[in-house]
């Protein structure tokens, strides 16, 4: 819309040093604009490196609020205690109705222990079923768990698969904080022969194209839409505001949206709509 260049780079393994090292390649090649995650008191270094080269800098997604505010930055993200409050009232309730019990476990896939907004995901999925025990009169426990889903999918598949060996008939809901924990669910559970909608609840945060074919195929019951692609628009649209217009950028957090399975019609449209053009700009494979 404006004429700008855009370049992503990125480590498929993730760490806290594999980000700083990325951030200090992308300070290397002087851009105008680094739009990044601040998940991490450890990524601070580099972002004050950013800022005295005179780049201006986005949080996008993950960020540390205080951390943020010392660098006199705001954040563009999902308010992870809307989303979390979201995620855990779906977690319990459909675990009350697949199961048809009062009680037992809901397992709750981490895939990035430590990162600030994953972990504030967990702390307000969890306090969301302690509301739901009081208000419905169940007795759901969580249990939490590093999934390693961010890192490898068949990884996680096999944690989950131990998981549900371990916990038999107390298991009642499979939970992720992110879209690939929710990929590495329904795969196990469709690579285990366990019938979509039976047994377990499962779902989590997010609604990546693979997410939304396990809640098409029934394996999956909820997700919740952050709006990466808003939040990548307002991050790109802030960034040309600070150096088009002088404007410093303000906090802003989407709220979070359920999605099931009568929402995936008009979701895919979307979806297919951002994938078009991803594959135009080659950002994406054909």
């Amino acid at each position: 819309m404006v004429g700008w260049e855009y370049q992503h780079i990125g480590n498929p393994v993730y760490s806290v040093q594999n980000h700083l090292d990325q951030l200090n390649d992308a300070i290397s090649a002087r851009p105008d604009v680094i739009i990044t995650e601040l998940e991490s008191p450890g990524m601070v270094s580099g972002f004050r490196r950013a800022l005295e080269a005179g780049i201006t800098v986005i949080i996008i997604d993950q960020a540390i609020a205080e951390e943020a505010l010392k660098l006199g930055l705001g954040v563009i993200s999902t308010n992870p205690y809307a989303t979390g409050l979201l995620n855990g009232t779906q977690a319990a309730s459909w675990a009350e109705k697949i199961s048809g019990k009062k009680e037992g476990v809901i397992l709750i896939g981490n895939g990035n222990p430590g990162s600030a907004l994953i972990d504030a995901l967990q702390s307000a999925t969890q306090a969301a079923v302690v509301a739901y025990n009081r208000e419905h009169e169940t007795q759901f426990t969580t249990e939490a768990f590093a999934d390693s889903a961010f890192d490898d999918i068949v990884t996680s598949m096999s944690k989950y698969g131990a998981h549900i060996d371990q916990k038999g008939d107390r298991l009642v809901a499979l939970v992720g904080l992110g879209g690939a924990s929710a990929i590495a669910i329904w795969k196990t559970l469709k690579e285990r022969d366990i019938p979509p909608g039976e047994r377990y609840a499962a779902g989590s945060p997010n609604i990546f194209p693979d997410q939304q074919t396990g809640i098409a195929q029934g394996y999956l019951q909820w997700g919740v839409d952050e709006d990466f692609f808003v939040m990548g628009f307002l991050s790109a649209a802030c960034g040309w505001l600070k150096i088009a217009r002088g404007y410093p950028y303000w906090d802003m957090h989407t709220p979070g949206e359920v999605i099931l399975r009568n929402d995936l019609p008009r979701v895919r449209v979307r979806t297919a709509t951002w994938l078009a053009r991803a594959r135009e700009l080659n950002l994406v494979e054909s």
